[in-house]
């Protein structure tokens, strides 16, 4: 009976810290910070091992294909990442895989039983409603990202101008959450044995979601909804058709008469707006997307079979942009080519094996749940029948936003797809409902063991180091220069593998530099500040960014020969950079200058880059 109530506490616990955590990432100005989304990823570490420490559940264990695809998979990405050619950039997609693998583990053991996992996303329709309570205010005033977060309100971003984008820091995003939780908040209303009050209650919350989704312009969110709401509407026929062909008549028509309606309401609702209809109208059609697309493939032909490793794509995208397009490429807006181009031939079986073995599973479990139990007479609810269609429609959409988007990439949407995944890899089925072979209990939780440990350890040894980087990145913004410096110094103690760091060190010490009236007490400061940019450089050779400010520094100092040669190398990874080019003119203005000088006036030497 003790160890009974203490695995039912740890459960609990267990269900808290994920849920926190899951909550935690959605009110981020910025998910991809390495600060707050490192906190984030503590939290389900410590989820994971509660949860592993936690006793056994009485539930089947998951699929064994299920297990070993996710850890083929998992173990290709982190084996990637630590040998990608630009170690601190690789952490994004390292320490992501291990928290969506401790995610995944978790939902498989501790949170095996069908009324902790509807909690989770009962829980995100609460935070939905938030986000798309903020996402009206943001399209009737016009864009401010948050109105419920003091720090946030002054952050303005006019790309989401006349689109909601809830707390999230992209529209986009927040239609990949609101789709996910939209869905399964519509199974779970339709299909679960919960009290009809609150089913109800569900049911609404989940419409509320669809509107989210119509605020935020997202073409892809509005192709993903289509797809999920289409697997649905599939996959419920055929559990009416197996109780037979009078539910389908009966319940078929009220559906159909419900979605024309909310249909037809959002269609109004997104044509009242000129910038969501515009979007609408542009559905297809999206030249920036192709110009990322095309720089994707061109990345993936250099190591076609491993790829270029994690994190290149923001280097590479660079150095393959058409000529038109000057906006940094982070993300290649499509999660296939982006896998593809960094992790190569071999990244992409990985996934495949991965999402066929869990559809395949999550497609006899439908079988077994919903048209063999339905055909043989047992009542159609069922709390796991609602959790397996939502999460098959939930890959439907994603399968299909995927193609035009990057939500993998933002933590807070990958880990609630992981948490899907492992729903489908261990659906509570007895053996004799299922021919597939499963694993041992003790095998995933050695696997959440291990991945926990070290992701909790990774998070404390590199957290302090982030902290303060973070602080000196803000004092720079603010124009301290000391601040910045004294702060930067501080996570130099702690971290020596952040490339940032020095970035933030140089840029202070330079615009210290140049508030000294002596020019031979600036030359220290700007000797000091080229050697911050050359080890910045050294710890990420892809990057042009910091070939430029040593090229600037040596423009300062009158070494000429030397900036040509950090112009030359930024040319040859970013050659397509109107920005490199302005300043590579620049850069012979002021030599051919010096030759009818001998030192141009210290007043008309190069200012801090911007």
């Amino acid at each position: 009976m003790i160890a009974r109530r203490a695995s039912g506490g740890a459960g609990f616990l267990t269900l808290g810290l994920l849920v926190g955590a899951f909550v935690y990432l959605q009110v981020l100005i910025s998910q991809r910070e390495m600060l707050p989304v490192l906190v984030a990823y503590a939290f389900v570490a410590v989820a994971g091992l509660i949860a592993a420490a936690a006793q056994p559940s009485a539930s089947p264990a998951p699929s064994s294909w299920c297990f070993v695809a996710a850890a083929v998979l998992c173990g290709y990405i982190v084996g990637r990442a630590l040998t990608s050619p630009v170690s601190y950039v690789a952490r994004a997609d390292l320490y992501l895989v291990l928290a969506g693998f401790v995610v995944y583990a978790v939902v498989l053991t501790a949170l095996s039983a069908p009324a902790r996992r509807a909690a989770i996303f009962v829980t995100l329709l609460l935070v939905a409603l938030v986000h798309v309570a903020v996402a009206v205010a943001q399209v009737i005033r016009g864009g401010s990202l948050s109105l419920l977060v003091p720090a946030l309100q002054s952050f303005e971003q006019g790309e989401i101008t006349g689109r909601g984008a809830g707390l999230y820091a992209s529209p986009n995003h927040l239609a990949g959450m609101l789709e996910l939780v939209g869905v399964l908040g519509l199974s779970l209303a339709c299909w679960s044995r919960r009290p009809h009050w609150l089913r109800i209650c569900i049911g609404y919350l989940a419409a509320a979601c669809y509107v989210g989704v119509a605020l935020t312009g997202s073409r892809g969110g509005y192709l993903g909804v289509a797809a999920s709401i289409l697997a649905f509407a599939c996959l419920s026929l055929l559990v009416l058709g197996a109780a037979g062909g009078r539910h389908v008549l009966k319940f078929g028509a009220i559906a159909l008469v419900i979605a024309s309606l909310g249909g037809l309401g959002l269609w109004t609702l997104v044509q009242q707006n000129p910038t969501l209809s515009g979007k609408l109208q542009n559905i297809v059609t999206d030249p920036t997307r192709v110009t990322l697309w095309e720089a994707a493939i061109e990345q993936w032909k250099l190591q076609p079979w491993i790829g270029t490793g994690s994190g290149t794509y923001l280097f590479y995208g660079r150095e393959f942009r058409a000529p038109t397009f000057q906006q940094d490429p982070v993300d290649v807006h499509n999660d296939y080519l982006h896998l593809l181009a960094e992790y190569g031939v071999a990244g992409a079986a990985a996934f495949l094996l991965f999402f066929l073995v869990h559809v395949g599973y999550g497609c006899r479990t439908f079988v077994a749940l919903g048209i063999r139990r339905v055909a043989a007479g047992a009542p159609p609810l069922s709390d796991r029948l609602a959790l397996n269609i939502g999460a098959l429609s939930c890959l439907a959409a994603y399968l299909v936003h995927s193609a035009v988007d990057f939500n993998m990439h933002i933590p807070a949407n990958a880990l609630l797809i992981a948490s899907i995944f492992g729903m489908l890899a261990a659906p509570g089925l007895t053996q004799d409902q299922t021919t597939l072979a499963t694993v041992p209990r003790w095998t995933p939780r050695l696997g959440l063991t291990l991945a926990a440990a070290v992701l909790l350890i990774q998070c404390v040894r590199i957290l302090p180091g982030e902290y303060f980087a973070d602080r000196a990145r803000i004092a720079l913004w603010r124009e301290d220069w000391e601040a910045a410096m004294n702060f930067g110094l501080e996570a130099l103690k702690r971290e020596k593998q952040n490339p940032h760091i020095y970035f933030y060190l140089g840029r202070a010490l330079r615009a210290s530099a140049g508030e000294l009236s002596q020019w031979e007490e600036r030359v220290p400061l700007y000797e000091s500040a080229l050697s911050a940019h050359t080890k910045a450089h050294r710890l990420s050779p892809l990057d042009a960014t910091y070939l430029i400010d040593q090229a600037q520094l040596y423009d300062i100092l009158g070494r000429f020969e030397e900036a040509e040669r950090m112009f030359a190398l930024a040319k040859a990874r970013d050659p397509r950079a109107q920005y490199i080019s302005d300043e590579y003119n620049a850069h012979q203005k002021l030599w051919r200058r010096s030759r009818t000088h001998s030192q141009p006036p210290a007043g008309e030497r190069p200012p801090v880059g911007q």
